[in-house]
């Protein structure tokens, strides 16, 4: 039997039924992959390059600009969950620890507040988004038949 999608049709959804169902699908983690593997990757390619004993690179002030993508990332997906904010949040709140006398700038602890507000901003977005109706989670619906 093909897929709903294959043939060119939209999947079955429904919306959520009890409190497990409707937490779940406010906070699936799916969306949350882009924007948390920029950033991961921004941070762990500079802790990994970084030599104190050398000088900052031009390509060090390219870390603003992949820390301020990977946020905007976070903050597209938060429109479907609220996890991809909420983990940008934490994540950047890890990555923190770097800023001080680490491999990241000092600047980058004002970049990564800046990105932790956005998304702070965001959730409460995605919540007036949620208690509004204006957003209403949906569960896919598999129709293959029980046998």
């Amino acid at each position: 039997m093909t897929d709903d999608l294959e043939q060119g049709n939209e999947p079955a959804v429904r919306a959520p039924r009890d409190p497990i169902e409707t937490l779940l699908a406010h906070c699936r983690p799916q969306p949350a992959i882009p924007g948390l593997l920029v950033l991961f990757l921004t941070v762990v390619i500079a802790v990994f390059t970084y030599d104190p004993g050398s000088d900052r690179s031009v390509l060090a002030l390219l870390i603003p600009v992949a820390l301020l993508a990977s946020c905007g990332l976070a903050v597209a997906a938060s429109f479907c969950s609220f996890f991809p904010a909420l983990a940008w949040i934490l994540v950047a709140w890890w990555a923190m620890k770097f800023t001080a006398a680490g491999p990241l700038p000092a600047y980058n602890q004002a970049v990564l507040l800046v990105g932790m507000g956005a998304a702070a901003l965001m959730l409460l977005v995605q919540g007036w988004r949620v208690a509004t109706g204006r957003f209403v989670p949906t569960i896919r619906v598999d129709e293959a038949p029980q046998s």
